[in-house]
C-alpha cells in the first residue's frame, strides 16, 4: 500500500513542473486500432531533437518548454504525418495514419513487441515472438502464458478456474473433449497473440464468470497463394498421430480459404480414489484407456462486393470416434484395516459425435474513417450418441466370486443441440470519443434421449425408473453500449449490456419455466502517469450460464454403486469483479476481488446405508476471491528471455446444502516461469524451459494438494526458415497430478488422478507460397452459445 501512496503522491506533485508542457496524444489507423510501436519524432527549439514510440495502447508523451515545433509520426507500412504545433499549454494530437500499399510487399516490421503487454481490458501474450509458438499446439501453448493453467486438457486461471476459450473472438461450438481436440489441430506458430480478458467489455458476451481467454491467429498482407502442412508424433503411454494443412488464397475481391486436421492415437488416465464410511473404507482405482480419431476442417470464402461492403460465408465442422477400455477395481476395507470384500467392473464406452456450423457476415463502411455496421447470421448443430456397456462382480475376502453377484448393464444417451443467432453491431468513432452498440437474437434447442437396460437372460431390458426424455429451450435477446474516451493521460471506457433470457425445460413429464432479465456493467479507467508507470481500476458483472452436458439428466455409471448425471433445473451462477493494476517498466502488480452468488458445481453425494456415490451439480456456492498478482518479462542475459508470474490468494467458499461442509477457505499461491533460449546467431536453434508450480489451495469446497509442471524443449528452422522441426517434453517429472478431499455428508473423500501428461512429442511442419496473404478479420455471432456445447 506504501508503494501505490508513493506513486500517486509522485503523480499529482512531483510531476507538476512550471517550466515545461506535456505533449501527448494517440495514434490509431484508418479503422481506428491502437497503433503501438509508432516513431514519432519532434524538432523545434534550437533544432533539438527528440523521438519516442506510441505503447501497446497507441499513446505518446513528451515534456517540453513553451515554442514552436514540428511532429512527424511514421511507421511502417503507413504513411508518414507531419503536424506543426505551437505549444503553449499542455497540447494533445491525436492522429490517424494511412495504410501505404506501396510498400506492403517490399517491406517487413522488425519492431519487436514486448512478451506481455497490458492494455484497458485485456493482459496480452505475444505469441508470434515467442520461441514456444513453434514445434507445438494451441492448447499446450496456453499452458505457457503466465497464469493460465491446462490440467486435464481443461482451460483455467490460477486460483479462479475455469474460463471461456475463444478464437478470433468467437467462443469455440465443441463439448470440452471436442475444444480440446480442436486446439490441439491448431499448430501454435500460427498463433499471434493470446489476450487474457479477466473483465471482457459489454460488447462481449456476458457469459463466463472468471472472462474470456481469445487465441488471435496471425493475418498477412498481400494477394497470392499460402499453405502448410505438419504433421506430429507423441508418445505417452502409447502413440498419437496428427497430421494437417492449411491454404489460402487471395485475388483482387476474392479470398479462399480452408485447412484440415486429423488426430488419432491413445492415452491412459489414472484416476483412484478412496471413501471413508463409518464402517468401511472404500479404495477405487480406475484404469482407463481411451481412444480417439478426430477429424475436422473448415472452408471459407470472403467477397469485396464495394469498396465498403464485405461479404463472407464460412463452414466449418468435425466429428469424434472415441471408444474407451476401462477397468475399475474397488476394495472394501473393515474398520481395522482388514479386506472385507472386492468389486470388479470392466467397462467399454463408445461415442461418436459430430457438429456442423456456418456464418453469414456482412460489414458495411458508412465512411473512411471506421463507422461501421457488421451483421452476422449463425447456425449450429450438434449430434452425439453415447454407449456405456459395463458389467459387475463382487469377490469374498478371499478371492471367491460372491453367488449371483455378476450383473451387465447398458447406458445410452443420444443428444441433440440446434442453435441460431442473429447479431447486428455499429462502430461509431468520432474525434473525441468512441461509441459502439449492438443487438443479439439466440435461439437454442437441446434433446436427449436417455435410456438405461440390464442384462436378464443375455437380452438387455430397459429400466423405466432410468430413462428419460428431456427437452430443454432457451432465448435470449441482448442489447449493449460500449463508450470510449481519452482526456490527456487518463482513457474511460465504460459499457452496459441487458440481457432477457426465456429457458424451459422438461423431464420426465415435469415442466420447467424460468425468464430473467439481467443488467451487466463494465467501466475501465486508466492513468498513464508517465512513460514508466501506469495504474488502471476496472468493475464488471458477469453470468456462468451452466453448460448443456451438466442440464442432461442422463446417468452415467462406473458401477452399479457409482454414478454421475445432470441437473435439468441447475440455475446460472453470477460474479462481480474488481481490480487494480499498476505497471512499472517491466513489473506489473495487480490486486482483484469477485464474489460468486449462486454458484454451482458437482457434488458426490455419499449415502452410508446403500454406498451409493452420486455426482450431480447443484447451486450452492457463495464464494469469495481474493488475489495479489506479480508479472514480470525481461532479458536475463543475450539470448534468454524469461516471462514469470507469482500469484498469492484467499478463496472462502460458503456451502447452501447440509451434505457438505458449511464453509471452506484458505490460502493459495501459484508461480510460473517461461524461459526461451537462442543458441544461435540465425535464431534456429531455439530453446525452452517452462515451470508451474501450484501450491496447496482451496478451490470451492476442495482441497487440494500442491502440483507442479517441467516442461523443456528444443527446435530448429531449415531451408530459409520455412521448415521447422521441434522436440519437446512435457510433465517431465511426472507430477501433474491432482490430488484433492472434500468432505459429503461427513463422509471423507479424496482422489488422486493422473492424466498421462508425460509425453514426448516430435513435430514436423513446412511453409509454402506466399508468406504474406492475408484473411479477412471476421466474428461470429454465436459466440456465447455454441460454447455451452461443453
Amino acid at each position: 500500500m506504501l508503494r501505490y501512496i508513493f506513486f500517486f503522491i509522485t503523480v499529482f506533485s512531483g510531476f507538476s513542473s512550471q517550466a515545461q508542457l506535456n505533449l501527448s496524444g494517440k495514434v490509431v489507423d484508418e479503422e481506428f486500432k491502437d497503433l503501438p510501436f509508432v516513431t514519432v519524432k519532434i524538432s523545434g527549439i534550437r533544432n533539438k531533437v527528440f523521438y519516442t514510440q506510441t505503447d501497446s495502447l497507441g499513446t505518446y508523451q513528451f515534456k517540453l518548454q513553451p515554442g514552436k515545433y514540428s511532429v512527424i509520426f511514421s511507421a511502417v507500412n503507413f504513411k508518414s504525418l507531419n503536424r506543426f504545433v505551437t505549444i503553449t499549454v499542455d497540447t494533445i494530437i491525436k492522429v490517424q495514419l494511412q495504410s501505404d500499399p506501396a510498400t506492403l510487399a517490399d517491406v517487413q516490421v522488425t519492431a519487436k513487441k514486448g512478451l506481455i503487454e497490458k492494455k484497458i481490458d485485456r493482459t496480452v501474450f505475444n505469441v508470434e515472438n515467442s520461441i514456444s509458438a513453434m514445434g507445438t499446439d494451441a492448447l499446450e501453448l496456453l499452458s505457457k502464458v503466465p497464469g493460465v493453467r491446462v490440467f486435464n486438457d481443461q482451460v483455467s486461471l490460477a486460483g479462479k478456474g475455469g474460463v471461456n476459450v475463444m478464437i478470433n473472438d468467437k467462443l469455440v461450438p465443441l463439448s470440452a473433449d471436442e475444444l480440446s481436440d480442436y486446439l490441439k489441430s491448431i499448430p501454435s506458430v500460427n498463433i499471434s497473440k493470446i489476450e487474457v480478458v479477466t473483465n471482457p467489455p459489454a460488447k462481449f458476451d456476458a457469459q463466463g464468470n472468471n472472462g474470456l481467454i481469445n487465441i488471435v491467429l496471425k493475418k498477412v498482407n498481400t494477394e497470392g497463394f499460402k499453405g502448410s502442412v505438419n504433421a506430429a508424433l507423441t508418445k505417452a503411454s502409447y502413440f498419437t498421430g496428427s497430421v494437417g494443412g492449411n491454404l489460402n488464397y487471395r485475388k483482387n475481391k476474392v479470398t479462399l480459404y480452408a485447412n484440415f486436421n486429423i488426430r488419432k492415437g491413445s492415452i491412459v488416465p489414472l484416476e483412484q480414489s478412496a471413501v471413508f464410511y463409518p464402517a468401511q473404507n472404500w479404495s477405487i482405482v480406475n484404469k482407463d484407456r481411451n481412444f480417439r480419431t478426430v477429424p475436422s476442417g473448415q472452408t471459407g470464402i470472403d467477397f469485396q462486393a464495394s469498396k465498403n461492403t464485405l461479404l463472407g460465408l464460412s463452414y466449418n465442422g468435425g466429428l469424434t470416434d472415441f471408444h474407451s477400455e476401462e477397468n475399475i477395481r474397488t476394495k472394501v476395507y473393515n474398520q481395522s484395516q482388514g479386506l472385507d470384500s472386492m468389486l470388479n467392473s470392466d467397462a467399454n464406452a463408445k461415442i461418436k459425435s459430430h457438429y456442423h456450423s456456418a456464418n453469414f457476415y456482412l460489414k458495411q463502411a458508412f465512411d473512411s474513417v471506421g463507422k461501421q455496421l457488421t451483421i452476422n447470421g449463425d447456425w449450429f448443430t450438434y449430434r452425439d450418441d453415447k454407449n456405456r456397456f459395463f458389467n459387475n462382480t463382487s469377490y469374498f475376502q478371499n478371492g471367491m466370486e460372491i453367488p449371483h453377484s455378476f450383473a451387465e448393464y447398458l447406458s445410452t444417451s443420444k443428444q441433440n443441440i440446434d442453435l441460431y443467432t442473429l447479431k447486428a453491431d455499429v462502430d461509431l468513432p468520432y474525434k473525441s470519443f468512441k461509441l459502439f452498440f449492438g443487438a443479439k437474437l439466440s435461439f437454442i434447442k437441446n434433446q436427449s434421449d436417455l435410456t438405461f437396460y440390464e442384462s436378464q437372460n443375455r437380452t438387455y431390458v430397459i429400466d423405466p425408473k432410468q430413462s428419460n426424455l428431456f427437452h430443454y429451450k432457451e432465448n435470449t435477446q441482448a442489447l449493449y453500449v460500449n463508450f470510449n474516451k481519452t482526456i490527456k493521460k487518463w482513457d474511460f471506457q465504460g459499457g452496459l449490456r441487458g440481457e432477457y433470457t426465456e429457458i424451459e425445460g422438461i423431464s420426465v413429464n415435469e415442466r420447467n419455466k424460468n425468464d430473467y432479465l439481467r443488467l451487466f456493467p463494465t467501466i475501465y479507467v486508466i492513468y498513464r502517469a508517465n512513460d514508466k508507470n501506469t495504474f488502471s481500476l476496472n468493475y464488471g458483472r458477469r453470468i456462468n450460464r451452466p453448460p448443456y452436458r451438466k442440464l442432461n439428466p442422463f446417468r452415467w455409471y462406473s458401477n452399479q454403486y457409482a454414478y454421475a448425471e445432470g441437473n435439468p433445473f441447475l440455475q446460472p451462477s453470477y460474479n462481480d469483479n474488481i481490480e487494480f493494476s499498476h505497471t512499472y517498466n517491466i513489473f506489473t502488480t495487480s490486486l482483484s476481488f469477485s464474489k460468486t452468488s449462486n454458484g454451482f458445481n458437482d457434488v458426490n453425494f455419499t449415502d452410508q446405508a446403500t454406498n451409493i456415490q452420486a455426482s450431480k451439480p447443484v447451486n450452492f456456492i457463495t464464494g469469495y476471491h481474493y488475489q495479489l498478482s506479480h508479472a514480470i518479462g525481461f532479458n536475463v542475459i543475450k539470448g534468454w528471455e524469461s516471462t514469470s508470474q507469482l500469484d498469492f490468494f484467499y478463496n472462502a467458499a460458503h456451502s447452501g446444502i447440509a451434505q457438505t461442509l458449511g464453509n471452506l477457505n484458505g490460502l493459495g499461491a501459484y508461480f510460473s516461469s517461461l524461459n526461451q533460449l537462442v543458441f544461435n546467431s540465425r535464431k534456429t536453434i531455439l530453446g525452452e524451459i517452462s515451470l508451474w508450480y501450484q501450491f496447496p489451495t482451496v478451490e470451492g469446497l476442495n482441497q487440494n494438494k500442491s502440483q507442479y509442471n517441467l516442461d523443456v524443449g528444443i527446435k530448429t528452422l531449415l531451408l530459409n526458415k520455412k521448415m521447422q522441426l521441434a522436440v519437446t517434453a512435457t510433465d517431465v517429472l511426472k507430477t501433474n497430478q491432482y490430488r484433492f478431499s472434500s468432505m459429503i455428508n461427513h463422509i471423507r473423500q479424496e482422489y488422486h488422478n493422473y492424466y498421462d501428461s508425460r509425453q514426448l512429442r516430435i513435430t514436423f511442419r513446412y511453409n509454402f507460397g506466399n508468406e504474406k496473404i492475408k484473411q479477412q478479420d471476421r466474428k461470429l455471432g454465436n459466440e456465447e452459445e455454441r460454447r455451452r456445447s461443453n
